[in-house]
């Protein structure tokens, strides 16, 4: 019977550490600062129809040695401010650009699929006058980010 409640201690006292660690985890690595308080500069904004959600292609550098330059795109609910990541890249794979489509956004990209880290398949936001409406994430291999760019 106390070898049967020595190997239940020790269980929960396993259990706990992972939970603690998974806390730990999710608080400081899982979801970065938002590019408003880290060292990102915006370079593309746009607008969704219905103005409830906005979204950017920022240029960042984050962490110290060795630190980490790319592209970040973002979207932010303005009618709670609230900031979700969609996608990252590396600004050695090249450039990043969005394109707002009717419930899609087109994520514009010169890297290849493997340097473009994509953290949302969809983004779902509130509406000024209630509800909610969804925008799914698409990715686009491109020469140019702009707007007018033409496939490969």
């Amino acid at each position: 019977m106390k070898r049967i409640a020595l190997w239940f201690l020790a269980a929960i006292i396993t259990l706990a550490v992972l939970f603690v660690a998974v806390l730990i985890y999710q608080w400081t690595v899982y979801e970065p600062e938002p590019p408003t308080v880290a060292n990102c500069q915006s370079i593309e904004t746009s607008v969704t129809a219905d103005s409830a959600a906005q979204l950017y292609v920022y240029q960042c550098k984050r962490g110290a040695n060795p630190s980490w330059e790319g592209y970040e795109v973002w979207a932010q609910k303005v009618v709670n401010q609230e900031w979700q990541r969609l996608a990252t890249s590396p600004k050695a794979a090249g450039c990043v650009g969005i394109r707002l489509e009717d419930r899609r956004v087109v994520i514009l990209h010169k890297a290849s699929r493997g340097d473009l880290s994509v953290a949302a398949s969809s983004f779902v936001y509130e509406l000024a006058e209630g509800g909610a409406t969804t925008l799914s994430i698409a990715t686009e291999r491109v020469n140019d980010c702009r707007r007018d760019s033409s496939k490969d």
